[in-house]
């Protein structure tokens, strides 16, 4: 009975026919519970992008932040993007010019342009640091990138139709037929979404999953299996080449295109490392920072849940840093507080967009299937009449799940750059709200697991037949874009409040120099000996291991003033590579001539990355 309900259902809905890859329904298990989580307190959370900012909302809540707290926050254009988008970059805590540099760190978020929650969580810091006792972030100096790829970011919020996109907008001619980002997904079933396509032929290399068909997995040939069906990017061949898909718009991964381990030839790396504007325009501010102890990024590497290969004199700086990461993570830390955004207006969250089973609105009539251009009966065919048929073959990969560590921004803070470069995901594993049953699978099914009870179906559209202009019948669904990467916005507080508990953390280790004892002996005829230690009490060390090694971490200059007086021992200028943290010294001694009537000499210790410090030292 159950199936013919189905079966009616879906002719009601104007759907060509039943899904002849997977159940219309999620899958009945014995002893589950398929019913969404639904307690009173725990609604269904918004559906990504509800509540995430889009250009124009994130450079107005920027600028309210700056206006709200002139003293404390300074909001300035770093770069433009491709497409002429601004890329802002905020201060908190800067220098005074002219005055001595502050030990900084350098947070980047958004560099994919799925990852917006890393533009979140960034701009949630920001906030936290205007409104928090300056104090505990005394003499150092934070630079926040809340979004490195505005134009990717923009696509994947606002496209038509809307579709998985990594990349920025650098127009690329993937199929090499003189032509760039022609042939993309296309909307089949007008919903407004291109996701993915199954389709039957020889192309056919997957089955459904036997415990949920929503999964397709390899067929295992060697135990007799049959594949049925090909999966693609939802789409036709808009050019004509008998290929679907196979050039999208969307060009360089930013997280990629780093010169540390960059790879050649692969589109998506860019032509050469740092040839998009907004990692150049980034490479550049950081050569001119030479304060900057860490680089922070939020993408889809994290080396702060696994061992960063470093050198083996900076490992346990990164073993260090881990703990205190897990530390902070670990156990939630959640004042309330109100959100950049409500600085400026209080907005109502769009609304989840509807099932595919709902009934279309009426204020958005369901458009007949379309590409680029109608594909309707008789459609765009590959190219014309007796062309061959298109194949999904060459079609470009849908962006997944995981980052990659080639060309990447930590790797090269750290390897080239040579500071501490370190990379957080935000939120990689959907959990059940608390109060409710905790989720029980892994992987794949874990995912379709919190679709069904926490977010009520609405982050996977169920697989329906469409007719598609050469293919024939094709199937369409599977996940909305970057609701697997991007949590629901009331969970994005929490991160912030926690991974703020790590920033306050990072910031307290900074090196910083001090000047230990300093004291004069006379020795008659106006020369006088100087005994003086120079000291790092931060944690850090004022220079890592690689950073000595790529000559890219500024020395520690020690210089006694001398005046009128004159050096018979040692050196005026003495330089330190690094100094070690945790009460690393140095100790000096000087045998210095004086005038009569000098009363003190003046001890300075200097490092861009530990700030600065002076001692008066008194002749007796």
């Amino acid at each position: 009975m159950k199936g013919s309900f189905s079966v009616v259902l879906l002719v009601a809905l104007g759907v060509t026919g039943v899904s002849w890859v997977v159940a219309q329904d999620p899958p009945q298990q014995k002893g589950a519970d398929p019913a969404p989580i639904k307690p009173a307190d725990n609604p269904v959370p918004g559906l990504f992008p509800a509540g995430y900012l889009d250009q124009s909302a994130l450079s107005e809540a920027l600028k309210a932040l700056a206006s709200a707290h002139p003293a404390r926050v300074k909001v300035e254009p770093l770069t433009k993007s491709r497409e002429g988008r601004e890329v802002w970059i905020a201060t908190i805590g800067g220098t005074e010019p002219g005055a001595p540099l502050k030990p900084s760190i350098l947070i980047v978020a958004n560099l994919e342009a799925d990852h917006l929650v890393g533009s979140q969580v960034a701009l949630g810091l920001i906030e936290r640091l205007a409104w928090e006792d300056p104090k505990l972030f005394d003499g150092k100096t934070i630079y926040i990138v809340p979004r490195l790829n505005p134009d990717g970011a923009e696509r994947l919020l606002k496209g038509v139709p809307r579709t998985d996109i990594r990349a920025n907008l650098a127009s690329i001619d993937r199929d090499r037929d003189g032509k760039r980002n022609e042939d993309g997904p296309n909307d089949l079933d007008g919903d407004g979404l291109a996701l993915t396509m199954r389709f039957k032929g020889e192309k056919a290399t997957l089955v459904a999953d036997s415990k949920d068909p929503r999964i397709a997995r390899k067929a295992d040939t060697a135990k007799g299996e049959k594949p049925v069906f090909a999966e693609s990017s939802e789409g036709i061949d808009d050019d004509g080449d008998g290929s679907i898909d196979e050039d999208p718009p969307g060009g360089v991964n930013l997280n990629r295109n780093w010169p540390h381990n960059w790879t050649e030839y692969t589109p998506e790396t860019g032509v050469y490392p740092t040839s998009e504007p907004e990692v150049n325009g980034l490479i550049r501010f950081a050569f001119a920072h030479p304060e900057i102890v860490a680089v922070w990024s939020f993408g889809l590497n994290d080396n702060l849940r696994g061992t960063p290969a470093t050198a083996p004199a900076d490992t346990p700086v990164f073993t260090e840093i881990i703990k205190a990461f897990a530390t902070a993570t670990a156990t939630p830390a959640a004042p309330k507080v109100e959100t950049a955004r409500e600085e400026i207006k209080k907005e109502e969250a769009p609304k989840a967009e509807p099932k595919k089973t709902d009934t279309p609105p009426t204020d958005a009539p369901r458009p007949k299937a379309q590409g680029k251009g109608q594909v309707g009966r008789g459609g765009r065919g590959g190219g014309g009449g007796g062309a061959p048929p298109a194949t999904p073959a060459a079609s470009a990969p849908a962006p997944g799940l995981e980052g990659t560590t080639d060309g990447a921004l930590s790797e090269w803070a750290y390897q080239q750059f040579g500071v501490v470069g370190i990379a957080s995901r935000l939120w990689s594993r959907p959990e059940a709200p608390a109060g409710a049953p905790a989720l029980t699978a892994d992987g794949d099914a874990r995912w379709l697991e919190w679709n069904d009870k926490v977010m009520g179906g609405s982050t996977f559209v169920p697989f329906h037949e469409v007719m598609h202009p050469t293919l024939g019948k094709v199937e369409v669904g599977g996940w909305k874009p970057g609701v697997r990467l991007n949590p629901p916005i009331e969970q994005v507080g929490l991160i912030v409040e926690t991974h703020f508990a790590f920033l306050k953390d990072l910031a307290g280790r900074m090196p910083t120099l001090a000047i230990g004892s300093a004291v004069a002996e006379a020795k008659g005829g106006g020369i006088f000996e100087i005994k003086a230690s120079v000291e790092n009490s931060g944690t850090l060390p004022t220079a890592l291991a690689q950073g000595v090694t790529t000559r890219k971490a500024a020395p520690v200059l020690v210089k006694l003033k001398l005046g009128d007086a004159r050096i018979i021992s040692g050196k005026e200028l003495n330089r330190i590579d690094s100094l070690a943290g945790s009460g690393g010294s140095r100790e000096y001694r000087w045998l210095v001539m004086v005038p009569d009537g000098t009363k003190t000499l003046t001890l300075e210790a200097s490092c861009p990355k530990a700030g600065s410090v002076k001692r008066e030292i008194p002749l007796p």
